[in-house]
Formats: structure tokens, sequence, C-alpha cells
């Protein structure tokens, strides 16, 4: 994503802004013990019909982990475009 938005004019230096603080906040949301529980919550309410499934999705801990990352690379996408920008 970088490499493809500085070859592209601003257009694509301002998506990756736009994607960099979309999935800082939503990766930071979920990220949060609150986040992960509510996302946990309504994964594990959906599947009201079959208990395995909805065991797994109540203990599975990498939520957290997943998101972090998440929220670093939007991180990173802020502040590559906010180079790319300034530089061009």
């Amino acid at each position: 994503m970088l490499q493809l938005s500085a070859q592209a004019t601003h257009g694509g230096q301002v998506f990756l802004l736009i994607w960099g603080v979309g999935a800082l906040t939503i990766g930071s949301a979920l990220a949060s013990k609150k986040g992960s529980g509510w996302f946990r919550g309504l994964i594990a309410s959906g599947l009201e019909g079959r208990p395995v499934e909805q065991a797994r999705a109540k203990n599975f801990g990498g939520l957290r982990l997943i998101a972090a990352a998440l929220a670093g690379a939007g991180l990173i996408g802020i502040g590559a475009a906010a180079i790319l920008l300034t530089r061009g």
C-alpha cells in the first residue's frame, strides 16, 4: 500500500491517511478490554445455535493482539501519508 501511494498522486496519499486514521481508531477501540469484550459478545451472540463455536469465540485471546497490530499499522500509515504529502 505504501508503494502504491508513493507512486500515485495526492489521491492515493490522502487515501492512505484516511485508512491510517480509520485503522488506528478501530484498532485502538478493539484493543481495549471494553471494546474486545463488546466484540466477543457480538460474535458469541451470533453463534447462539452452535455452542462449540460460541465457546471458542468467547475464549479467543488473539483479538487484542490483532487489534493492536491494526492500530500499529494505522499509525505507520498516518506517518507515511504525512511524509508523502509534505514531500510532494
